[in-house]
């Protein structure tokens, strides 16, 4: 019989089989330290991976490393073993580029169809299922780059207090669009409805607009150098060179980084030559475009899955133009280029225009277009945390880390496409997923605080 994924749950002095878990697959009693019994383990992606070894995971922690399949022995509190002897386990996922506020993939025709305009309550609660949608795809980290003044935060900052079991999410909330352009969802020209659209013109509008999202709550700025297909606006530049360099001088005064959604070869130069820390699509990125973002270390965000036949724009415009949107994307072939020429990748899919859960579908089709199985893991991992920030404590299990932790049932350096079913998720030191099952994401345990 196949046991699967057998979680022992030691309550020292007695050993206990795992039976009865308490919260979101947690045992009871003081900090948890976890075995964790790998087969194959993808500690470093680049590096090769280890067979046979055990991570230790205190806490939110990863401890240790340790050859063969150690057993606890003395530690204080609550221990337990993840048998994982027949997986290959990795670093959790990261996502540059989602939308978790974005009811998944059919939005746009669900909207077009009716008078009602979703509202912020609406999109928290397509926000609290997204996350936890990516989070049992093994996504342990996301970046939302287009929401409201307070949803995605909202879940963000739930998360992060410990009220549900989710993954770490950066937020920009409203994305800065110019007027009429690529996003501007504006119903009037009062400068607070302007805000809350994430809509200015001129550097100086846009420098207070820039402050007013780190007010609110924004972890980085997101905005929108280019027209775009979910708005039929486009592929042109619609921001001036002044309005990006105010837009990125003020978020990096305040210590956010700024991605931008380009297209357009020119509108993607400004934005390099204005400090941009990331490039969002660069469908029609050129050879000079992308001498530039190796000489600046600019990292590219491809999202090439949603550019692929059937193309997400047929929700949008026309099947003609839909199908010249595939045309440009192929013609142009920006993300096979700058990989080629050693611009650094950084994962993400623009999820939320599909479904959310689907996200390693880009992983399928970044190898399809040329990209090793190891580099795309790198792409998500590693890339994606020192794009964010985070390589200190992400994008590796490596002691010191946090314990984000996935496994699946064959190897992704074979097939990419195992990572489309991942079968175990830790998310700092708490199983979400195991046994290809998901954890109650809810905390009910929570002192009442009113």
């Amino acid at each position: 019989m196949k046991l699967g994924l057998l979680v022992v749950t030691l309550l020292l002095p007695a050993l206990v089989l795992a039976g009865a878990h308490t919260g979101a697959g947690q045992p009871t009693g003081g900090e948890v330290v976890s075995y964790i019994h790998a087969g194959k383990l993808l500690a470093v992606p680049g590096e090769a991976p280890r067979e046979n070894v055990t991570v230790i995971v205190k806490g939110d922690r990863i401890q240790a490393i340790r050859d063969g399949f150690m057993m606890p022995s003395g530690e204080p509190g609550s221990s337990r073993v993840i048998y994982l002897k027949d997986h290959f386990v990795l670093p959790g996922l990261m996502d540059a580029h989602v939308h978790l506020g974005r009811a998944s993939g059919a939005f746009q025709r669900r909207s077009r169809a009716t008078d009602r305009r979703e509202t912020n309550a609406d999109r928290t609660v397509n926000a609290i299922i997204n996350a936890r949608l990516n989070l049992a795809a093994g996504f342990t980290t996301l970046r939302d780059v287009g929401s409201d003044e307070e949803s995605v935060f909202a879940v963000r900052d739930a998360i992060d207090a410990g009220k549900m079991l989710g993954p770490t999410i950066l937020a920009s909330g409203p994305s800065i669009s110019v007027t009429g352009g690529h996003g501007d969802d504006s119903t009037s020209a009062d400068p607070d409805e302007r805000a809350r659209a994430g809509v200015c013109d001129g550097p100086d509008e846009c420098r207070t607009l820039v402050r007013h999202l780190k007010k609110i709550g924004a972890d980085l700025i997101k905005y929108k150098s280019t027209g775009g297909f979910a708005s039929n606006t486009g592929l042109s530049q619609h921001m001036f060179a002044e309005e990006m360099t105010a837009i990125v001088a003020t978020a990096h005064q305040r210590g956010m980084q700024v991605a931008t959604h380009a297209y357009d070869a020119a509108a993607i130069k400004d934005a390099i030559r204005a400090g941009v820390d990331s490039i969002e699509h660069g469908f029609l990125l050129d050879d000079e475009g992308i001498r530039m973002m190796q000489d600046r270390g600019v990292f590219l965000v491809p999202t090439i899955t949603i550019a692929r036949p059937p193309s997400i724009a047929f929700r949008f415009v026309p099947e003609e133009e839909a199908l010249s949107s595939v045309r440009l994307r192929d013609e142009y072939a920006a993300f096979e280029r700058a990989y080629k020429a050693g611009v650094k990748i950084a994962f993400g899919t623009d999820v939320g225009v599909y479904p959310h859960g689907e996200n390693a579908d880009e992983l399928v089709t970044m190898v399809s277009k040329g990209m090793s199985e190891m580099d795309a893991i790198v792409a998500a991992t590693v890339h994606t945390a020192e794009l964010f920030g985070l390589s200190d404590t992400s994008g590796t299990i490596e002691a010191g880390k946090y314990a984000d932790i996935i496994a699946v049932t064959s190897n992704p350096l074979e097939d990419i496409a195992a990572l489309k079913d991942v079968d175990f998720v830790l998310k700092r030191g708490r199983v979400a997923k195991q046994g290809g099952k998901v954890t109650l994401p809810l905390r009910y345990d929570l002192e009442h605080t009113y």
